[in-house]
């Protein structure tokens, strides 16, 4: 490692349980790489337009776009990835949280994401790299998400038009198929059921 990326990453404190050396690796066989050893960061990549070596998992340069450190950090944490649904709006919502679910919960409720107040905790999965499971979950859903910039707030883009059965059945598949292990699951309604919505395919989205 030389000195300037040794103080690139001390300044913005990667770890090493973060990074990757990826001398000799393709773009291609990296990402792979960094995906089955859970690292964010790579150095000794191939070089960006202006010569930087340090990439994200996605590719991005993080020297040329630092400001995306944290955002791509956060995938790290351990949190609940949760389903929560709103009987008003016929809504799922595939979310994740690193505070107290039910201060998560006042805070939807709260702020009317989605235009809805009453959103409800139907089942949470606590595990590590939650943020990261978040994203591939709502991805699996993404047909049936709903339009973002109708209703005014980035979070309707964890909102979905199907029913708590179908984002269900997604998240255990999921977490089975991959093999993630889970530190806690819950179910926290006793009548799921109640949120059986039509799954409306948004054509957009397919």
């Amino acid at each position: 490692m030389d000195t300037e990326t040794k103080l690139f990453l001390e300044k913005h404190k990667i770890t090493k349980r973060e990074v990757i050396d990826a001398k000799g690796q393709t773009m291609y066989q990296l990402a792979d790489l960094m995906k089955s050893e859970n690292k964010l960061f790579a150095y000794n990549t191939t070089q960006c337009s202006k010569g930087h070596t340090i990439r994200s998992r996605s590719g991005h340069c993080i020297v040329c776009r630092p400001a995306g450190i944290t955002f791509i950090r956060r995938s790290l944490e351990t949190g609940n990835v949760y389903i929560a649904g709103s009987i008003s709006k016929q809504y799922i919502k595939i979310g994740m949280t690193t505070v107290p679910l039910d201060h998560r919960f006042s805070r939807l409720n709260s702020r009317r994401v989605g235009n809805a107040n009453d959103w409800v905790l139907i089942k949470s999965i606590k595990c590590d790299f939650a943020n990261m499971h978040e994203f591939a979950i709502q991805e699996l859903l993404r047909k049936y998400r709903i339009e973002g910039d109708k209703y005014g707030d980035v979070e309707s883009q964890e909102i979905f038009r199907c029913s708590y059965e179908k984002a269900n059945s997604t998240l255990e598949k999921y977490f089975e198929e991959n093999e993630i292990p889970i530190i806690e699951k819950k179910t926290h309604l006793y009548n799921p059921e109640k949120y059986a919505f039509r799954n409306l395919i948004n054509p957009r989205n397919i």
